[in-house]
């Protein structure tokens, strides 16, 4: 017999939700923190691939716009559902503890829990930016580079077509200098026949 997947106890696996509205409207309806924090890590591993497929296409030199649309639409969910949180949080009952020192160290533990969770998503905000700045210099890079080469090529193109023109340069005075002389030459030779002429 097949043992199934809910009785395995492992639940099948949801996607994130996609675009901001539906976000928005989903978290009008949920209450469960629990399902709203596993959205909340689904969105966030969401950003972080989103940012990855940016960094390699600017490395490669290719347009991102529609990654950045969806990568804008993604932090926009993940900030809202931060504040559903944070009003969940806010919205629970106080309840006066039995144990004060108890409930002293769990608040502790919570205020704790949230700031380490703010801090998390701060660094992967920065860690996505300087992913999307390291991106940007490499393709910037790699831009000079061939620019560095187009400019080589250009000087070494130059520097033949300088050497050809000196060439021309130098046939050209040859061709004049032979031309001067091929002209004076045929004006001793016409002033002779004229002379020879008049003697007959």
């Amino acid at each position: 017999m097949g043992v199934g997947v809910a009785e395995m106890g492992m639940g099948k696996y949801i996607p994130p939700l996609e675009g901001f509205q539906t976000v928005e409207k989903w978290l009008e309806e949920e209450k469960s923190q629990q399902k709203i924090h596993e959205e909340l890590q689904k969105q966030q591993f969401l950003l972080d691939l989103l940012h990855s497929k940016i960094s390699a296409r600017h490395e490669q030199g290719k347009s991102t716009g529609k990654l950045d649309e969806n990568a804008w639409q993604v932090q926009n969910s993940i900030t809202a559902i931060k504040r559903k949180l944070k009003q969940l949080l806010d919205a629970l009952p106080q309840v006066v503890p039995l144990n004060p020192i108890s409930d002293t160290s769990r608040c502790i533990e919570m205020y704790e829990e949230k700031q380490l969770m703010a801090t998390q998503g701060m660094l992967r905000e920065d860690i996505a930016e300087e992913r999307q700045k390291i991106a940007k210099l490499c393709w910037k890079l790699r831009n000079f580079k061939d620019f560095d080469e187009k400019i080589e090529k250009s000087e070494e193109k130059s520097d033949e077509w300088m050497e050809k023109c000196k060439l021309e340069e130098a046939a050209r005075s040859t061709l004049l200098e032979e031309i001067t002389r091929l002209r004076s030459e045929c004006a001793d030779l016409r002033a002779r026949l004229e002379m020879e002429s008049a003697c007959l």
